[in-house]
């Protein structure tokens, strides 16, 4: 089994799901390391975001993407690697202050929550400068746009 993302809810009218396939895919093919195992993704509001950036990370405000793993002495536990929240609201404001799609931000998002997932991580600069690397490659390569992305440590 590889990794699989796993949509779970509604996803909002706005949002084309194939660039965030693509660069799954893309994910998939480019990086041989990853955990097997189905990703759970949902998409949520400010008011969910913030409350679980309180719970989980000890942040009073709503983010664009958490990452929630699952994974224990490098297994998925029951098959399930993590969970994404994707913050539609804050993913729109995005899109537009980058001009870009909301589809390509949602793919974006999805991408950096994802390598979380995996075990990438951007507490250093040269953390960042990998994992910018590899979301610029791996979008690139998916056909998607990508934006410079903004660090939150």
């Amino acid at each position: 089994m590889a990794l699989e993302l796993v949509i779970v809810g509604d996803v909002p009218t706005s949002v084309e799901l194939a660039p965030t396939k693509r660069v799954v895919a893309a994910l998939t093919d480019s990086v041989t390391d990853l955990p097997e195992g189905v990703v759970n993704a949902s998409f949520v509001d400010r008011a969910e975001s913030q409350d679980f950036n309180v719970r989980y990370s000890g942040n009073d405000y709503a983010t664009d993407v958490l990452s929630f793993s699952y994974i224990e002495d490098g297994e998925a536990i029951d098959g399930v690697i993590g969970e994404l929240a994707i913050c539609t609201p804050i993913a729109a404001e995005q899109a537009e202050a980058a001009k870009t799609s909301l589809s390509d931000e949602i793919a974006l998002l999805v991408l950096h929550g994802l390598l979380h997932l995996c075990g990438y991580d951007h507490q250093t600069e040269a953390d960042q400068l990998k994992v910018q690397h590899l979301q610029e490659q791996l979008m690139s390569k998916a056909g998607n746009t990508y934006r410079e992305f903004v660090w939150e440590t």
